[in-house]
């Protein structure tokens, strides 16, 4: 019974952490989403690249493996900035960074609370 109750609470938390993310990161960017084409990519991508990210933060976090987080922050950032350097891009670089380091925050947060709760209950 107890493993069926920390495998519910980890699946659940990883709900949270991935699916809740998006609405509320999306939220908090959004003054910053009025002064960028956000449309330059593809449609829906960001979203996507969030959850991914999200969900491997969570994965981390679980495993107890919190370095892995600095990888894969240097991977987005070698990927990202090089299709954003010059002035022209200057609003679209700080939008990208604004949004992964509020996604990556809103994860870890979430990951080592959901972390501290399965180590509560098992």
């Amino acid at each position: 019974m107890m493993t069926f109750l920390l495998i519910t609470v980890a699946g659940l938390g990883a709900l949270l952490v991935v699916g809740a993310g998006s609405p509320i990161v999306a939220r908090l960017v959004q003054r910053y989403t009025e002064q960028i084409d956000v449309n330059a990519g593809l449609e829906g991508g960001g979203q996507a690249i969030g959850y991914a990210e999200r969900l491997l933060i969570y994965v981390f976090v679980l495993a107890d493996a919190p370095t892995a987080i600095g990888f894969l922050v240097t991977a987005k950032s070698i990927f990202r900035f090089g299709d954003v350097t010059g002035k022209d891009k200057r609003k679209l670089a700080e939008y990208i960074i604004i949004g992964t380091l509020t996604s990556f925050a809103y994860a870890v947060t979430a990951s080592y609370g959901i972390r501290l709760l399965l180590r509560l209950i098992g």
